[in-house]
């Protein structure tokens, strides 16, 4: 006989825990951009403004590459590290565009998109209570990736003023003797910020003074649209930096293969090693089909990447016009990816409230800025990926919206306080 009392149970006499999840899975936060996906689907007719996702699909040359495996049979569990010529073309890619060089028998590992490298790296780099850096704002899952891996993340704040680049300063302001690694995103997601070769030299140094791997989440290096750089830096490239690096790239943003889940992680050989045999009691191998579509895609011509970047800068520019002709709004730079990261405080409202207002009163959906940390207090984040006619028309209502209830009190750009900068 079972008797229930309040939340425990009485199970043959004896008092029982009830059946619940771990009080660590309940610890990790939940993506505050699901939220705002989720409150969205119930809004008809919304335009949303928050995936950020390519409106594209993958080349055709891929789609062919994966019909044709299926076709022959390959089909099959593969290598953990991933079929041989994705390894080789991701090899081939990374020395044509990036200027790195990564053995692809012992330096390269196939994974199932940078959320799931970025976990791996970490896993074979962080111990139990080590510290790990994450510039503020920042990308949802890395503060709860830091947590399952038992790490302690310590945020830095990236500043507007220094139009959200890495800051070596501030960074090494924030290491303790628990620092262990530090992640890095250029161009940032969510404020598209790229940082310069000479900032990623700097930020190089502390990492090699201190002993600090660095973790560079580079899914967005094909879209950076500061003049002269049409590939964003990377760490990696940065003198003594390539043995201390763990690059993560994804096809996803890249090819438009978001649904594929098929990306890559470069690491010197002692890194590959750990993340190889985690990723094998994890899911023994990485999608086959993706892998010789992934090939495919990194062995192409680059036209299809040439068309999106067009497309990104237009409404990029569009954004920029837009923002920069509404006094009730401000605009950090949006240098790369294809997130703009607008400044919403002169409206006398909060992240979160201008977000919520915005979709039931306009039916657009934007993201607030503390779903990417507590730094992103008085922004909203804007995905510029999807159709150019529904962004023109979405900007246009978020822009009548700010007007209407403009506070016409634009906060002093030093507050740090509503910045979201305080400690």
């Amino acid at each position: 006989m079972v008797i229930y009392k309040n939340s425990n149970y009485i199970f043959e006499g004896i008092v029982m825990r009830p059946f619940a999840p771990a009080r660590h899975a309940q610890s990790i936060p939940r993506s505050g951009i699901r939220d705002v996906f989720d409150r969205a689907d119930r809004v008809p007719g919304a335009i949303s403004l928050c995936v950020g996702e390519p409106r594209h699909t993958a080349p055709d040359h891929a789609v062919d590459a994966a019909c044709a495996a299926i076709r022959v049979g390959h089909t099959t569990y593969t290598n953990i590290l991933g079929i041989d010529a994705f390894r080789r073309a991701a090899s081939d890619y990374t020395a044509r565009v990036k200027g790195l060089a990564y053995d692809p028998s012992t330096e390269i590992q196939a994974v199932e998109g940078a959320t799931i490298g970025l976990f791996l790296a970490l896993k074979a780099v962080v111990d139990p209570g080590d510290e790990v850096i994450i510039p503020s704002p920042f990308f949802s899952s890395y503060e709860a990736e830091v947590l399952m891996c038992g790490g302690v993340p310590r945020m830095v704040a990236l500043d507007p003023r220094r139009d959200m680049h890495l800051n070596a300063a501030d960074i090494e302001n924030a290491v303790t003797d628990r620092t262990r690694a530090i992640i890095i995103n250029s161009p940032g997601n969510p404020t598209g910020a790229v940082t310069s070769a000479r900032e990623l030299e700097d930020v190089a140094e502390v990492c090699l003074r201190h002993g600090i791997w660095a973790i560079s989440d580079e899914v967005y290096h094909r879209f950076s649209f500061v003049p002269g750089m049409p590939t964003a830096p990377s760490i990696a490239a940065a003198r003594g930096m390539r043995e201390r690096t763990i690059i993560v790239d994804s096809l996803s943003k890249t090819f438009a293969m978001t649904g594929w889940r098929i990306g890559y992680i470069l690491a010197p050989k002692t890194i590959i090693e750990q993340t190889s045999k985690i990723a094998e009691l994890m899911h023994s191998s990485v999608n086959s089909m993706a892998q010789y579509a992934g090939t495919a895609a990194l062995n192409g011509c680059d036209d299809a990447i040439g068309e999106m970047r067009a497309e990104y800068e237009r409404s990029r520019a569009l954004i920029t016009r837009t923002v920069g002709r509404t006094p009730s709004l401000g605009l950090v730079p949006a240098e790369g990816a294809f997130y703009a990261f607008i400044d919403i405080r002169a409206t006398g409202m909060d992240s979160e409230t201008f977000s919520g207002r915005l979709l039931d009163e306009r039916a657009v959906a934007v993201v607030p800025g503390t779903a990417f940390g507590r730094e992103g207090a008085g922004f909203i984040r804007v995905s510029y990926a999807g159709d150019e006619h529904e962004l023109h028309e979405a900007m246009d209502r978020l822009t009548r919206f700010a007007e209407e209830h403009a506070s016409h009190q634009v906060p002093d750009a030093m507050d740090e306080d509503a910045l979201g900068m305080t400690a």
